[in-house]
């Protein structure tokens, strides 16, 4: 392992959720470097480790047999520390929620891809929720933009878990890390296509109906023409909606969505991924705000060669962003810690901006938003 003195982090920096233990757990398990964190979501109503974030924090250990301390409900402090090496496998991890699977497979997933090795997986809990990415944004927007940076995952949704009654199950197939070229996503290109996937379960499919006509509408006032999908997801215990419009550029793709709550229509649902939409496109950034942040370990895990890159090359991944997040910087902040890249983010929180990570001193161009 390549060191015993634990990195230790503060919980309750920059964004202050659980974001920081996410990454801090995927890069223990994937480097095989102990942490430690204190004041854990130390700035969230509800602080402390919460069921989701526990098992996370059990389901990493189990991956690298890490000594875990402090894994119990509402524990500001936890410590972390592998034991033995990622191996390739089958494994399956209930969060006993309606916590987000899709957030624990971004955890779980660069451990086991560069295990050396092909990889099953099976989550059960939250599959679509707010203040998280859908499995259907992990499906169509997410795993095409990582396949880009040599990450390969083939995911399929078994039934779907909305809040408060989870249930939810996907499976996934977590290939071995692979060489790819630099990733530079800084331009867009033309508008090529826009879909909207207009999702529900165990609602009357007249609400999916209405979630496509809705958002339909609001393209063709946007000048926008598209076409809708209607779906009905399987379920077992859960009751929801969906609306997730995807649009593909010539060199990107980016998604916005939004998830029906106890308190919103199914016109506000479309109403909702209307506007993140619309302010996606307003703009010139390549990637979506939330692909930001989550492109950023597997570009550090890339420029820090744990993916060999090709002969000659230097493995830096470049990119626009719709607008720079306390979550994207937040990130960066934590990477830093376990992994020797540099990672640059040009432009005000809030505003569009540049992404560069790279191996520290190399020399990659640093196009700053707007020249």
């Amino acid at each position: 392992m390549p060191r015993d003195l634990p990195i230790l982090l503060d919980g309750s920096a920059g964004e202050g959720g659980g974001q920081i233990l996410r990454t801090a757990l995927a890069l223990a398990a994937a480097t095989g470097q102990p942490f430690s964190i204190e004041n854990v979501r130390a700035s969230r109503l509800k602080p402390g480790l919460r069921p989701q974030h526990r098992e996370a924090a059990r389901a990493a250990a189990r991956l690298c047999d890490a000594a875990l301390e402090g894994d119990e409900l509402g524990s500001s402090r936890l410590s972390f520390a592998p034991r033995r090496r990622v191996t390739p496998g089958a494994w399956a991890f209930d969060v006993g929620t309606a916590g987000s699977t899709p957030l624990l497979f971004q955890t779980l997933c660069w451990p086991l891809a560069l295990a050396g090795g092909s990889s099953t997986i099976t989550l059960r809990g939250g599959t679509h929720q707010d203040h998280a990415p859908s499995f259907h944004y992990l499906a169509l927007v997410w795993a095409p933009a990582v396949a880009r940076l040599g990450f390969r995952f083939d995911l399929a949704l078994q039934a779907a878990g909305f809040y408060p009654e989870g249930g939810g199950e996907f499976t996934a197939s977590v290939e071995a890390a692979h060489p790819m070229p630099p990733l530079d996503l800084r331009h867009r290109g033309t508008l090529r296509e826009v879909d909207v996937v207009s999702m529900v379960c165990g609602l009357p499919f007249e609400v999916a109906e209405r979630q496509a006509a809705r958002a339909l509408r609001g393209l063709r006032d946007l000048g926008i023409s598209a076409e809708a999908e209607r779906v009905p997801m399987p379920s077992r215990a859960s009751r929801g909606g969906h609306v997730l419009i995807v649009s593909t550029f010539e060199r990107a793709r980016a998604g916005h969505g939004a998830v029906s709550g106890r308190e919103r229509s199914p016109e506000q649902v479309a109403d909702d991924a209307l506007e993140g939409f619309r302010q996606y496109v307003s703009g010139g950034a390549a990637i979506d705000a939330h692909l930001g942040d989550q492109l950023l370990v597997p570009a550090a895990l890339v420029a820090a060669g744990l993916v060999p890159p090709p002969p000659g090359v230097v493995p830096a991944t470049r990119y626009t962003v719709a607008a720079v997040t306390k979550h994207l910087t937040t990130n960066a902040e934590v990477i830093r810690r376990f992994l020797d890249v540099a990672i640059v983010v040009h432009g005000r929180e809030g505003e569009e901006g540049d992404v560069v990570v790279q191996p520290p001193g190399a020399t990659a161009e640093v196009l700053k938003f707007g020249s």
